[in-house]
């Protein structure tokens, strides 16, 4: 495209100096060539934007089935979640419920109350997005309410998750203390003392609200996501 307009730039100038054509011919002919370079020039840049466009489109759709596949790992993550939350919180409450006479029985028989341990770490998928957004190209997706969407999940929903496990999770520790703390007595002496129980209750609190908060934004958000991904790579 360039030897193109130097070409007609070169063709230009031989008009300007051919003595042979009259002052008509040569601005007819110089009208035509400009116009010829002008249309090159415009063609090029053209050109130039529909291939970056394209180029970027491509890095979109790679980016979105990556994403795509992220999201749907978080799904069984937070399904994952959920039923551990469901399931410590039962054996929690079980605790809770033991009166000092079976407390005193299991510790007559020589048994030991199982304390079930499991804590909460971020589960949630970020690279793909988060190199995606470091590399400046979020706003390469032209669909404004898929993006709007992707940073909400990502800069909301995603923190929010993870923060709510991470509370969980240091109040689970909070527990583990006192259980340190009164290694030396016995073990009903813990399960029955009202700080230690309170602990333990506030600590099935914290086990529902994360349940809520992964069953009723998180994952709902996701499952959005996901259908709104597959209708953009689609198209």
């Amino acid at each position: 495209m360039q030897e193109e307009i130097t070409k007609h730039s070169n063709k230009i100038y031989k008009t300007v100096k051919n003595s042979e054509h009259t002052l008509g011919e040569k601005v007819k002919e110089i009208i035509i060539e400009i116009f010829i370079i002008v249309f090159a020039v415009t063609l090029s840049i053209w050109l130039h934007g529909w291939s970056e466009h394209r180029h970027q489109q491509k890095e979109v759709a790679v980016f979105l089935a990556n994403l795509k596949n992220d999201l749907q790992n978080d799904l069984k993550s937070i399904d994952n979640e959920v039923e551990a939350y469901q399931k410590t919180n039962v054996d929690y409450e079980k605790i809770l419920a033991l009166t000092t006479s079976q407390l005193d029985s299991i510790y007559n028989a020589k048994s030991k109350v199982d304390f079930p341990i499991y804590s909460h770490g971020q589960t949630l998928t970020v690279g793909n997005y988060e190199g995606f957004k470091s590399s400046g190209k979020l706003g390469y997706i032209e669909d404004e309410k898929l993006k709007q969407k992707i940073l909400n999940y990502y800069q909301i929903y995603v923190p929010a998750a993870n923060e709510v496990d991470k509370m969980y999770t240091e109040f689970l520790f909070k527990c583990f203390d006192k259980e340190i703390e009164n290694a030396d007595k016995p073990e009903q002496k813990l399960y029955s003392d009202p700080k230690y129980k309170k602990t333990l209750a506030y600590l099935v609190k914290l086990g529902k609200n994360n349940i809520r908060v992964y069953k009723e934004n998180t994952k709902p958000l996701a499952v959005e996501l996901i259908k709104e991904i597959e209708k953009e790579l689609n198209k």
